[in-house]
């Protein structure tokens, strides 16, 4: 029969806003460039969408049928970074370019999820510190106590 082990892998679970959970390590560096790399992406779509609303213009069915598309497009790239469905949980029937506070609520999720990345680096720096230098007096230790000659 195989024993069992246990260990911390960083992974944290979040539930966001009561709607939806996502699951990641904020102090991955594989996950934070990937983060960061579809907040560029995103946010270079957001731009793409003011202009082409800007040059709608007055067609407001035209307006409409372009949001939805950027809308489900959106929704896809959330998904591909926090999972399927994440999108749809999280915004309901809201548009993802919807305003909140003055940004799309795409915006506000993604930023709430940097603040929590910056937040686990302080919280992880702090506790690292005490715990290598206990480690590093253990192994001192142990090669003094093992050392040849």
């Amino acid at each position: 029969m195989a024993k069992s082990l246990s260990f911390d892998s960083g992974v944290v679970e979040y539930d966001v806003n009561g709607a939806a959970t996502i699951r990641f390590n904020p102090t991955d560096a594989t996950f934070i460039e990937r983060f960061y790399r579809t907040l560029t992406e995103l946010d270079e779509r957001q731009d793409e969408f003011r202009k082409k609303v800007d040059a709608i213009g007055e067609d407001k069915e035209g307006m409409f049928a372009y949001a939805k598309e950027r809308d489900r497009d959106m929704r896809e790239k959330l998904d591909d970074m926090f999972g399927e469905g994440v999108s749809d949980a999280l915004f309901g029937a809201t548009n993802c370019y919807a305003l909140a506070s003055g940004l799309p609520v795409w915006m506000n999720f993604m930023f709430a999820v940097a603040d929590e990345i910056e937040a686990a680096f302080a919280d992880e720096g702090e506790k690292a510190d005490p715990r290598m230098r206990a480690y590093g007096e253990k192994y001192d230790k142990l090669m003094k106590k093992y050392q040849r000659g």
